[in-house]
């Protein structure tokens, strides 16, 4: 169950329950009930059954000043992540379509803002499992250590105290709860499992890197993480690196692009790239990749893919975690504006260091992280949770 339409043409949570659902799909019966549209004929192909439901999250307010009441309301009466307190029509709707559809042997329950859906567990027999692709707890602790304002640090501690309540009641409700790095199944602890996220390297054939400074940025363009990572690179980074190499530009390429990311197009050097139907292009036509991410836990699909596709890599300590990544070898890592343009800079004068870097990322992105045997892994996981045979890290 998700409301993410699995697709590998989409974002990053989408390619994942992708290739996932697919591998599971081979071994099992396999039924997706989602909240919107399968568009992927590759996924659909191999389920036994789809069911799809148009169910729009619960209206937030629009004007700031609802947004500050909606706030106060969350963590002083609610005591929920926001994902959660959004999406509870969904789960009622969810889970009336469930009981409808009849008994199975095992729910998965894909993000935190489909949690509370265990409640609805039917019998002690059926199994539950819930995939986190990012803690709601490292989200919020690390926009508390950016906070500007006294009003932030206070809603920020208060919302963190709260994700971290949700996720141990998640922990203790399901059979087994899955992340994608052992950073975040260390953080939760017991019956943990760790599922990471790959790439399809088929996908991805390496071509030889252009002399040009052109850099690229791709992800999901309405997700909060991937805006504040993008505006602080835009804001901060890119004009000193502009300052070294005056022609050199970014592409921001992905979907669903808010109007503060819009905005950031008129800067300097940038350029905005919106819903195009694959980021294979705007890769190759790249020198290098940056994933400039300061929020967030969990593993970015967008640097498995850079790297799969043979593009050296800069990014920050939260945007390459979970990677098994050495700094200088399999990417740059930089945390602070500075340092980050310096890496660039490296990266666009230095052919010798940008090819290094570059083969010795897709050599690390086809050996650790391929989907064919993370997807194996993941039914192996989830056939012993059948078996009473529980696979935590």
């Amino acid at each position: 169950m998700t409301t993410e339409p699995p697709d590998r043409d989409l974002g990053g949570g989408s390619i994942g329950e992708a290739y996932l659902l697919e591998a599971l799909a081979r071994k099992v019966e396999t039924h997706l009930l989602l909240v919107g549209t399968l568009e992927d004929a590759q996924t659909r192909a191999v389920l036994a059954g789809v069911t799809e439901l148009d169910l729009p999250a619960d209206r937030q307010p629009v004007t700031r000043a609802g947004r500050r009441v909606g706030d106060l309301r969350r963590v002083l009466v609610e005591r929920a992540p926001a994902a959660v307190v959004e999406n509870r029509a969904r789960v009622r709707g969810l889970a009336a379509r469930l009981d409808a559809l009849g008994p199975f042997d095992l729910v998965c329950v894909e993000h935190d803002r489909l949690g509370p859906l265990v409640r609805h567990r039917r019998s002690d027999g059926e199994r539950w499992t819930l995939t986190l692709h990012n803690l709601p707890s490292e989200r919020k602790r690390h926009e508390l250590a950016l906070a500007r304002s006294g009003r932030q640090r206070w809603l920020y501690r208060r919302e963190l105290a709260d994700a971290r309540r949700f996720e141990t009641a998640m922990v203790d409700a399901y059979d087994l709860v899955v992340v994608p790095s052992e950073a975040d199944a260390a953080i939760l602890g017991s019956e943990v499992a760790v599922v990471p996220n790959g790439v399809d390297p088929a996908r991805f054939r390496p071509t030889p890197i252009p002399p040009g400074p052109v850099l690229v940025f791709t992800g999901t363009l309405s997700w909060e993480p991937n805006i504040e990572g993008l505006s602080w690179f835009c804001r901060e980074v890119l004009p000193i690196v502009r300052q070294r190499v005056p022609d050199a530009r970014l592409d921001v390429v992905g979907r669903q692009p808010l109007p503060e990311v819009r905005a950031l197009a008129t800067l300097p050097g940038v350029e905005l790239h919106a819903d195009v139907p694959s980021v294979v292009p705007w890769l190759e036509a790249a020198r290098l990749a940056v994933v400039p991410l300061r929020i967030g836990s969990g593993t970015r699909l967008k640097a498995l893919e850079a790297m799969a596709a043979a593009r050296p890599v800069v990014g920050t300590t939260i945007g390459l975690d979970g990677l098994a990544i050495d700094d200088g070898v399999h990417a740059l890592v930089a945390d602070d504006a500075a340092t980050f343009a310096e890496r660039v800079v490296d990266l666009i004068g230095d052919d010798e260091l940008a090819q290094r870097v570059a083969a010795a990322g897709a050599e690390h992105a086809r050996l650790r992280f391929a989907w064919d045997s993370i997807g194996r892994q993941f039914v192996d996981m989830l056939l012993a949770l059948l078996r009473g045979q529980t696979q935590a890290r």
